[in-house]
């Protein structure tokens, strides 16, 4: 199963977005892969639920952190408040964004450890979505490879957030560390999240196919647009009460047929 070629920029990025729906309806299509998708749902609702009431518990510190790391300033003549009244106002929406982004970057955080905890299901569900899209559905072996697979699919899950986590925190403590940085650093961090998105929820059919790193980020750039289409939408879903308790499955589902269609290592993007 292939995928044929879109005309242009923007008609990859649409076909990245419509993955997330495609992952969906081919899960609704076979109730039998049901099971497998359950228990990453759990996670998820273990997951979400817990960094969320921990965010809320400690918005003010959070506040109060983001606000620090701003410039303060103070009217001096009234003719001054031309001016700062506005600056005021900027930097009261710059505290706020920067809690939101936070909060954002944390739901992606707490589904990232939930798709790690289910990693042994979440990898059996790739098998099975990718049997069932190329005509060889294993899913007399499906128990077995949980078992057997189990440890694998972990330790490639660990590496890959784990990976993530290290930039998060180098570009955490530049953004601390240096006066103004947070400016840059913080839509950074969500660009970079964006980008490793669809390398981690195809990576447990990636990892059957024995990728490098190095073919993996060849991968993501010869079908940029898709990438950017795929990531930025699971980033906005992760944001959406609800739905992202049960994005992992889908997610994964999706990534799955996009790289059985594209096939790593043939640039048709």
């Amino acid at each position: 199963m292939t995928e044929a070629p879109a005309a242009g920029f923007v008609g990859r990025l649409r076909g990245g977005v419509l993955l997330f729906g495609e992952g969906f309806a081919f899960l609704r299509a076979h109730p039998r892969l049901w099971g497998l998708a359950w228990v990453p749902v759990l996670f998820a609702l273990l997951a979400v639920g817990g960094a969320a009431t921990a965010f809320w518990l400690h918005l003010t510190e959070v506040h109060a952190f983001f606000v620090a790391l701003l410039p303060s300033v103070a009217p001096g003549a009234w003719w001054t408040w031309l001016w700062i009244g506005p600056a005021k106002a900027v930097l009261f929406l710059a505290g706020w964004l920067g809690v939101l982004g936070s909060f954002a970057v944390t739901l992606v955080a707490a589904l990232l450890t939930a798709n790690l905890a289910s990693a042994p299901f979440l990898d059996s569900l790739s098998e099975r979505v990718e049997g069932i899209a190329t005509g060889r559905d294993p899913s007399g072996e499906s128990g077995q490879r949980v078992l057997a697979g189990a440890l694998s699919s972990f330790v490639s899950e660990l590496g890959r957030v784990a990976f993530l986590g290290g930039i998060w925190l180098g570009l955490t403590l530049v953004g601390f560390l240096v006066p103004g940085a947070h400016l840059l650093t913080a839509p950074l961090l969500v660009a970079i999240t964006v980008a490793f998105l669809p390398l981690d929820y195809a990576g447990f059919a990636l990892d059957r196919r024995a990728l490098s790193f190095a073919d993996r980020r060849r991968w993501l750039a010869a079908h940029r647009p898709t990438m950017l289409g795929f990531g930025g939408l699971a980033f906005a879903a992760c944001l959406v009460p609800g739905l992202n308790l049960v994005l992992l499955p889908t997610l994964v589902t999706a990534g799955t047929l996009l790289v059985v269609r594209t096939e790593p290592g043939r640039a048709i993007d």
